[in-house]
């Protein structure tokens, strides 16, 4: 499909590459892969604060949020530069991966299609790097 760079300020932080069996993208609810190399080493913390940041610019509740960072919380790893976490999206579930091997348990629908809203959402804080995923 596309790929992306997410930067803030002056430093890269990652590489994404969002890919469907299809080649094409049809909205939040498409199978997908959305990739993740880190260019940097990011604490889980880190990434968990970003998280809820953009939920909560995608205006989803303070008990929701709460919740669905509990659930990654208990599965996200630590990240070093040039670690690759993968997102896969089949049927509505999600389920992390970091290389081939899988993080926790599949996600529930409503976690799965919020952590992608992040990138695909036409919401999302970041339209330029969704143009890019979705290849518009």
């Amino acid at each position: 499909m596309g790929q992306a760079t997410l930067t803030w300020g002056l430093w890269d932080i990652y590489n994404s590459e969002l890919k469907t069996p299809t080649g094409k993208y049809s909205g939040l609810d498409t199978d997908l892969a959305l990739i993740i190399r880190y260019l940097r080493d990011i604490d889980k913390d880190d990434l968990l604060q970003a998280t809820n940041e953009q939920w909560q610019h995608l205006g989803y509740s303070k008990q929701q949020i709460t919740s669905w960072l509990t659930t990654l919380s208990a599965i996200w790893p630590n990240v070093k530069k040039g670690d690759r976490l993968i997102f896969v999206q089949r049927n509505g579930i999600g389920q992390f991966y970091q290389g081939t091997q899988p993080l926790g348990k599949p996600l529930s629908k409503s976690l799965t299609r919020s952590f992608i809203a992040i990138w695909l959402s036409p919401k999302t804080d970041y339209p330029e790097l969704r143009k890019q995923l979705i290849n518009q």
